[in-house]
């Protein structure tokens, strides 16, 4: 009560006009609006496992050829990478040098000991060591990539099925709806004392993808001689963007994908299988087809690039920062403008979270996913126009990307109530100041 009264007198300090500032939407149109909103996510949870029989269906029995595109599972130069991968990966989490990264939350603050960054450095430094002294080939990865992924999707499904088996007889907890499978019942699992979702995401997805870059250009330097310039390009900015995720590791801690994701079926399939193939796609690509844009052009699509993952982190450690020193942070000299949004926890307790509406957070409440959406197309234009196929990820992320802002914004709804809407009032735009 004493840290929810600290926050009022912030919020009476920083931002004296979000207290006396109205939405036009009554307290009872709110209501009816979480109702609503509630009533719409059961609903949609009961749907999962309708959406993937339906998938499931349609692919083995609709389109049979999809089984002769599966990778083979014996691939023995697959299994070795995956196998010595896993292991080197944990024993750099134990024994390579950490940081300390603060997460924060409702229920208190923590330090986590962090390194994905020099680990992510010294596997690839190692990978390109290995290929130079002959020990493999260069482009291992990207010839065994099916099969590799392949690997991965057992990985997930066994995880997964070790979790469904702790749960069942360790803590008591059963996995017993399909929603439950789904999304997972569990934030944080760990096995031998290491965070399951956080090292998946840092150890394998943003490992993997790096290190299928470097395999792709030995492999195009291979087959065609040369490296084209487009995927020279594409390749140094995609690398500048996974040693920022690795570098900002502390940011993806404190991030909602981090802090209200669950353990579950996908996010184990989506850090394992289909993060690996979307981010990938572009460099697969050009480098099998020696495709190149103009010169301009791939300056263009490299400032686009850049600027955009820059200003992605930036929005990202402003919000950090923010809330680090609970409200009490200038932006262009002046006091931010926050709402003091009041709440109630699971247990019922009263509590109240900082809504942040100045600096990159005052022109629009999500520019983190228009800059991050804007990333992925840049990388996906260095290939040029191929096909509408080839830009399929760019455009999935993106509509990925739009639809988590309308999900995040309805639990904010159901969540804060009035405070949300006052909070909308003052930051009238989703993406796009003026457009959206």
């Amino acid at each position: 009560m004493k840290e929810l009264q600290r926050i009022r007198r912030s919020s009476l300090g920083g931002s004296t006009s979000s207290l006396t500032r109205r939405s036009s939407i009554s307290q009872k149109d709110i209501q009816a609006l979480q109702e609503t909103l509630q009533k719409q996510q059961k609903v949609s949870a009961q749907m999962v496992f309708a959406l993937l029989l339906f998938t499931i269906t349609a692919l083995f029995f609709r389109f049979p050829f999809i089984l002769q595109c599966v990778p083979p599972v014996w691939d023995t130069v697959a299994w070795k990478f995956s196998i010595v991968h896993s292991g080197i990966q944990m024993i750099f989490y134990w024994v390579l040098p950490h940081d300390h990264a603060l997460v924060m939350s409702s229920a208190g603050d923590e330090k986590r000991e962090i390194n994905s960054f020099f680990s992510c450095i010294l596997t690839c430094l190692l990978y390109v060591l290995g290929a130079s002294t002959g020990i493999y080939r260069g482009d291992l990865i990207y010839i065994h990539f099916n099969s590799i992924i392949l690997i991965f999707a057992i990985f997930a499904l066994s995880i997964w099925a070790a979790l469904i088996v702790s749960y069942h007889f360790g803590t008591g907890n059963s996995v017993t709806t399909i929603s439950e499978f789904w999304f997972g019942i569990e934030n944080h699992p760990k096995i031998l004392d290491i965070d399951l979702k956080s090292f998946i995401r840092t150890r394998f997805t943003f490992v993997i993808w790096p290190l299928f870059i470097i395999s792709a250009l030995y492999f195009h330097k291979i087959t065609y001689g040369t490296i084209s310039t487009s995927l020279l390009c594409l390749s140094s900015v995609q690398l500048l963007y996974i040693f920022q995720f690795h570098w900002n590791e502390d940011l993806y801690l404190n991030s909602l994908d981090s802090k209200r994701c669950d353990c579950g079926f996908y996010r184990l399939w989506a850090d394992f299988v289909l993060g690996p193939i979307i981010y990938t796609s572009p460099i697969t690509v050009l480098a099998a087809t020696n495709r190149s844009v103009g010169l301009i052009s791939n300056g263009l699509f490299c400032l686009v690039s850049m600027v955009s993952m820059v200003f992605s982190a930036k929005c990202d450690r402003q919000k950090y920062e923010f809330r680090r020193t609970k409200g009490a942070l200038k932006m262009g000299g002046v006091d931010a403008f926050f709402i003091s949004a009041k709440y109630r926890t699971d247990s019922g307790e009263a509590n109240a979270n900082l809504l942040l509406g100045s600096g990159h957070w005052g022109v629009c409440r999500h520019p983190n996913y228009t800059s991050e959406a804007v990333t992925f197309l840049a990388f996906s234009a260095f290939q040029g126009f191929p096909s509408v196929l080839a830009h399929f990820p760019a455009i999935f992320v993106t509509l990925f990307l739009i639809a988590r802002a309308f999900t995040d914004e309805n639990r904010c709804l159901i969540k804060y109530g009035q405070y949300w809407a006052q909070y909308c009032s003052k930051v009238k735009y989703r993406f796009l100041p003026g457009v959206f």
